[in-house]
């Protein structure tokens, strides 16, 4: 049971961090500006 607690936890959390736009192979946060671009969510606006 503790692992499986583990997992999930662990499952939920990294979620976050798919949730970030790519630039040249960098992963930047939303709310980043780069040029006339912003990141929001995981799309270059």
């Amino acid at each position: 049971m503790k692992t499986f607690l583990l997992l999930l936890t662990l499952l939920i959390l990294s979620g976050n961090a798919f949730a970030d736009c790519t630039y040249n192979g960098k992963t930047y946060p939303s709310g980043t500006v780069i040029g006339p671009y912003v990141c929001s969510g995981t799309q270059w606006k």
